[in-house]
């Protein structure tokens, strides 16, 4: 579908079938891929109605809690990719990944400043966005791997179930996930 400028929609016959978030992270690979700055810029400004801002909440296909949720990992993703020509769709979930903050000597569970961090993330009922972006930004910092974009839309979307199972999932896998090698 042709947009005012001549873009299209970020939908292609590939991607069909595929669950949103696959689709999401694809387009947004394919923008670090393309070394499209002005569409990644135009994501890590989260206040303003740009048109890849809004394209990647169609990604949701009209469920207005998932475009909220698609326009923030937008943004997420974007950030952490600033200045980079490869994309890393990462892997596992967020409190996995943040095993990897810290310094040479303290890293995630060892680390005072990331319990505190990942404790203030689960105890949140809303999705705590600034805490989120603040792991993301440290992840960053630390050079270690993002967490699966997919699983963090997937999350995220999920995030006020009443059984908290996101909360509890992060926490394991922050705590008791087994140390792997690029962790040491």
């Amino acid at each position: 579908m042709p947009l005012p400028d001549g873009d299209t929609l970020p939908l292609d016959e590939t991607s069909q079938g595929k669950p949103p978030e696959q689709r999401l992270v694809g387009w947004l690979a394919g923008l670090v891929r393309s070394h499209d700055v002005g569409a990644l810029a135009d994501l890590r400004r989260l206040r303003a109605d740009t048109v890849p801002r809004l394209l990647a909440g169609n990604f949701a296909y009209g469920d207005p809690a998932g475009v909220l949720v698609f326009e923030r990992v937008a943004f997420l993703f974007a950030r952490f990719h600033a200045g980079r020509s490869d994309p890393h769709v990462g892997w596992g979930n967020l409190g996995r990944a943040m095993r990897n903050i810290g310094g040479r000597t303290s890293k995630g569970p060892d680390n005072d400043g990331c319990v505190r961090l990942l404790n203030q993330i689960l105890v949140s009922r809303q999705p705590p966005w600034r805490r989120v972006q603040h792991a993301i930004d440290q992840l960053r910092a630390d050079k270690a791997a993002p967490p699966s974009w997919e699983q963090l839309a997937v999350d995220l979307r999920r995030w006020t179930d009443p059984r908290r199972s996101v909360q509890h999932d992060w926490a394991h896998d922050f705590y008791l996930a087994p140390k792997t090698r690029r962790q040491s």
